[in-house]
């Protein structure tokens, strides 16, 4: 079984021996074929085949630019025995949604240009974060209701039409603490996308920090299931999380490796045994310091439960 991970597994300082994020990026920069060889070295070292690219500075554009060009890129994956997969596509999250209606002509640009890169490389899968809700009881309110999610849901549309242009499939990542991760925003954004151009890219340890059943989520909507990102979680967090600027980095406190936590992989994986997969499983370990190792015992658990399921 072909295994893949997620790239903010690096984004770590302590595995490039730095101390801050922003040093991460820094390096990438100063000498992006070294930052990358690095990465793709590490990969192959620890198993890995897929690959999803994630935010800057592990997105496909510093990839093509540390290494000259798409078909270079293309090259040193093909030695490793790598292949791209997967892009997340962090636009969304990182705008206000009211910002959506006068920059969709410059996002749906950008989904097309992600989506060409896909192609180019054999990929599949154009993962899409969405913003985060706001922190329960702040003022002024604002719910995620009809009138919030269908005009999110109308460009979500468009931009599935517009990556389907390159048989690349849109696909809504359920991170915790947006708009679509909390079982109930996961039904209401499926309900008002096209299931022709919109899937699913569920997550279960943000479905658990969110107080979802995994299982459940995933066995209402596997249909739509393209790719699933493998992580697992110890609890959920409490209804009122402050929800600012550093909610991505103190979910790290939540995760765990697969097997430690409350995510019961051998109903989701009976589950997507079932469902239109369009890549391999995904591993996704955030910020890990050393992600050789780990990423080793994620591919053995996977593996291991893939063989006691087959008859």
């Amino acid at each position: 079984m072909k295994i893949g991970t997620d790239l903010v597994t690096f984004y770590n300082p302590a595995f490039w021996r730095l101390t801050t994020q922003a040093d991460i990026t820094n390096l990438a920069r100063a000498d992006g074929r070294a930052f990358w060889t690095r990465i793709l070295d590490s990969l192959h070292e620890a198993g890995i085949t897929g690959i999803e690219m994630t935010f800057p500075p592990f997105d496909q554009m510093g990839a093509v630019a540390a290494f000259g060009s798409e078909a270079s890129l293309k090259h040193e994956l093909g030695i490793r025995g790598l292949e791209v997969w997967s892009c997340f596509f962090a636009a969304l999250d990182r705008m206000p949604a009211g910002h959506y209606a006068s920059t969709e002509s410059q996002i749906l640009t950008e989904v097309d240009a992600a989506a060409r890169f896909l192609c180019a490389m054999g990929g599949s899968v154009l993962v899409v974060g969405l913003p985060c809700r706001q922190t329960f009881l702040s003022t002024p309110s604002a719910f995620i209701d009809l009138a919030f999610a269908a005009p999110l849901c109308g460009l979500l549309n468009r931009m599935g039409f517009a990556a389907a242009r390159h048989s690349i499939t849109l696909a809504i990542h359920t991170e915790s603490h947006t708009v679509a991760c909390a079982p109930r925003d996961v039904d209401l954004f499926m309900l008002l996308t096209d299931p022709r151009y919109v899937s699913l890219c569920p997550d279960p340890a943000h479905i658990i920090l969110e107080g979802g059943d995994p299982v459940a989520l995933i066995t209402r909507h596997r249909e739509r299931v393209v790719a699933m990102h493998w992580k697992d979680a110890t609890r959920a967090m409490p209804v009122d999380t402050p929800i600012d600027t550093d909610i991505h980095t103190r979910h790290r406190a939540f995760f765990c490796e697969l097997g430690d936590g409350r995510a019961n992989f051998g109903q989701l994986a009976a589950q997507l045994g079932h469902a239109p997969l369009r890549c391999g499983p995904i591993l996704e370990l955030d910020a890990c310091a050393q992600p050789v190792p780990v990423l080793r015992r994620g591919i053995a658990f996977i593996r291991d439960l893939t063989e006691r399921r087959t008859p």
